[in-house]
């Protein structure tokens, strides 16, 4: 069966759900071609960064059918990629780094359950080394309730 009929009767069959989760996949393709997103998953995740002082980004993450466990909240390893990819990004911005940095270690801690409209990340440097960037960063809803914490270290990418 070719793709276009294949997802014309699946679009016919589908929940407002998975119309929404559709539309959520849809968009992701358009922003990563039209190059308004630098990569498939924060496309898809739909993040959104802001850098709020010289060593502080806030990430956020709105909530979506993509996101949820089986239990209906959000999934632990999608928390995760938020905190990473809101630290990585933070420590690619650091003094001194001109090429980007990658994650070496990344611990999180998982407080309360992931639940809200929207998640923000809060990403702080904590020591920006020669070649490490130590990063912590905390994961709130939109009431401000703590769903997660971590802690991670980023090697910055030579010239």
């Amino acid at each position: 069966m070719d793709l276009k009929k294949e997802w014309n009767e699946f679009i016919e069959n589908s929940t407002d759900q998975e119309k929404t989760a559709m539309k959520l996949f849809l968009n992701s393709l358009k922003a990563k071609r039209e190059k308004t997103s630098l990569t498939h998953i924060a496309s898809l995740l739909q993040l959104k960064s802001k850098k709020i002082e010289e060593h502080i980004l806030e990430m956020e993450m709105p909530n979506s059918p993509l996101l949820d466990n089986s239990i209906g909240i959000v999934h632990g390893g999608l928390t995760a990629t938020l905190l990473d990819t809101a630290m990585g990004t933070m420590a690619s911005l650091v003094p001194g780094n001109k090429k980007g940095a990658v994650t070496v270690e990344l611990k999180v801690d998982y407080l309360t359950p992931g639940v809200g409209e929207v998640f923000i990340c809060r990403a702080e440097v904590v020591h920006n080394g020669r070649q490490l960037v130590r990063m912590n960063g905390k994961v709130r809803n939109e009431k401000g309730v703590l769903i997660a914490s971590a802690t991670g270290t980023f090697f910055k990418l030579a010239e």
